[in-house]
C-alpha cells in the first residue's frame, strides 16, 4: 500500500486529549514533516484547554473526520470508540494511528484492516514499544538466527498505579498486557496454550480484580513465555523489573530494561525520569509519518498482530475465569 503524501508537512488531528495525547504531542514536536493542527474530545473543556496550550484549532470529532486539510488522525479515545472513529476517518481519506488496544472485538479490527486496504490508507496500531531501536533489533536478531533458536521469553511491567489514575483505566489486563502480547508475537510467534492468574489488593478501586497478572504460555516448538504485569508496587531493587524483556536462545540471549537510562526531571527533583518511555512515542510517530505514510511501508506491528493479540488476550481472560489452560485454535 503506497502513501499519497510526500515531502510536505503531514497535517495531524487528535481525537482524544487525555494523558496519552500529551506523549504524542511531544513526539510530533520532534518529528520533521509533521504538524499538529487540530484537536477534539467529547470533553470540550479539555479539548479547548489543549488547543490553547498547544496553539492549534479546537474542533469537533466530526469536523476532524471531514476536514480535507487534515492528512492523518491519531485516535486517542477509550478503546470502545476506536472502531467508530477509525472506520469513519479511513473512509474520509485519512491515515490513522489508533491507540492500543485497537479494539476488544477481533471482527472490528479485521473490518478496520479491510477498510484501510479499500481506501489505500494506513491504519497503524499504537503498539509503541516495538519502535524502540533495542526492541526492534530483537526481532531482526532472532529471525537472523544470531542467538540460535529462541527457547524462552520473560517480560514484565511493574509499577504502583495511583488511585487517581486507576479511575481512568480498565485494569492492566486490557490496558497493558497487549503490549507484551504483540512483542511475544513478533519474537516467538503464535502460541499453543495459555494459562493465567490474577491477584488484587485494592479490589474496591480495581473492580476487574486484575491488579496483578501472571501469564504462562507454551509454543508448539517447545518454547515457553512468562508475562508478568503489576500495578501493586514499585520495584526499587538493584535489578528492577519496571519494564523488562529477556529472550533466551540456544546460542545466546537478549535483554532490555526501560530503566537502562534514568535521569532527574527538568526541575532536578524526584521522581526520576525514564527517557526511553518518551523515545518510544517519538520513534513510533516518526515511523508512522515517514515510513508508513510517505513510503507506504507496513507498520512493525500491524492490524493482524493487533487481532492476534486480542484473540490471545481473550483466551487469557477465559483462563482466569475458568481456572484452566486454554488452547489456541
Amino acid at each position: 500500500m503506497k502513501g499519497n503524501i510526500t515531502k510536505v508537512d503531514i497535517k495531524i488531528g487528535f481525537i482524544g486529549c487525555g494523558r496519552v495525547a500529551e506523549n504524542h504531542f511531544k513526539a510530533i514536536l520532534k518529528c520533521d514533516g509533521a504538524q499538529l493542527v487540530a484537536v477534539s474530545d467529547i470533553n470540550e473543556n479539555l479539548a479547548s484547554f489543549r488547543a490553547k496550550e498547544w496553539g492549534v484549532s479546537f474542533i469537533s470529532p466530526e469536523e476532524i473526520c471531514n476536514n480535507r486539510e487534515i492528512d492523518a488522525v491519531f485516535v486517542l479515545t477509550p478503546f470502545d470508540s476506536h472502531f467508530y472513529y477509525s472506520a469513519k476517518l479511513l473512509q474520509n481519506g485519512k491515515h490513522v494511528l489508533v491507540e492500543k488496544p485497537v479494539s476488544m472485538d477481533i471482527l472490528e479490527i479485521k473490518e478496520m484492516e479491510k477498510i484501510a486496504n479499500q481506501e489505500r490508507k494506513m491504519c497503524m496500531p499504537g503498539h509503541s514499544y516495538i519502535y524502540l531501536p533495542e526492541l526492534e533489533r530483537f526481532k531482526k536478531i532472532i529471525f537472523n538466527g544470531e542467538i540460535g533458536k529462541a527457547v524462552s521469553m520473560f517480560s514484565s511491567e511493574i509499577y504502583f498505579m495511583p488511585e487517581e489514575l486507576i479511575k481512568k483505566y480498565h485494569g492492566p489486563l486490557q490496558e497493558v498486557l497487549c503490549h507484551h502480547l504483540y512483542l511475544m508475537l513478533a519474537y516467538i510467534g503464535m502460541p499453543l496454550r495459555v494459562q493465567a492468574f490474577k491477584g488484587c489488593f485494592r479490589s474496591d478501586q480495581i473492580p476487574t480484580g486484575d491488579e496483578q497478572l501472571i501469564v504462562n504460555i507454551s509454543f508448539s516448538g517447545g518454547a515457553l513465555a512468562n508475562l508478568y504485569i503489576s500495578w501493586a508496587a514499585e520495584d526499587e531493587t538493584s535489578d528492577p523489573w519496571t519494564f523488562k524483556v529477556k529472550i533466551i536462545g540456544t546460542n545466546g540471549g537478549l535483554h532490555f530494561s526501560r530503566r537502562d537510562i534514568v535521569n532527574k526531571t527538568q526541575e532536578g527533583k524526584l521522581p526520576l525520569n525514564y527517557p526511553l518511555y518518551d523515545e518510544m512515542f517519538e520513534r513510533e510517530v516518526n515511523y508512522f509519518i515517514h515510513k508508513c505514510i510517505e513510503n507506504g511501508e507496513e507498520p512493525l506491528s500491524n492490524l493482524k498482530d493487533a487481532a492476534d493479540a486480542i484473540y490471545i488476550l481473550n483466551l487469557i481472560k477465559a483462563s482466569i475465569k475458568d481456572n484452566d489452560v486454554k488452547t489456541i485454535k
